[in-house]
């Protein structure tokens, strides 16, 4: 059977069901640091060691999160998800800012 990742439409990920079917409960991991983006509404995983702990909401076709890294405060942010294959582009800013790729598994 195909994993939850494959299975979703790849492209720019445009509502909150689509999200959490391509996204969500899975753990997304960047140079050697990972999270998960839980069904709860929060964030957690092991980040650098130091720990993510924050919250998320779907607002007007983007992930919007509040969240810090150990003690450190993450500015909020909303961000647009855009899925190829196991990997999803990461846009900051609704899409105008900087751009990163993680991978899903």
């Amino acid at each position: 059977m195909a994993d939850k990742a494959s299975m979703a439409a790849d492209g720019a990920i445009a509502t909150e069901a689509q999200f959490r079917d391509a996204i969500v409960g899975r753990t997304l991991t960047f140079e050697g640091k990972s999270f998960v983006i839980n069904a709860d509404g929060t964030i957690s995983g092991p980040w650098d060691g130091q720990g993510i702990t924050g919250s998320w909401t779907w607002q007007d076709g983007a992930f919007c999160r509040d969240a810090k890294i150990g003690s450190r405060v993450l500015d909020p942010g909303c961000q647009i998800f855009e899925v190829d294959g196991s990997s999803v582009k990461v846009t900051r800013e609704r899409g105008a800012g900087a751009s990163f790729v993680y991978t899903i598994s």
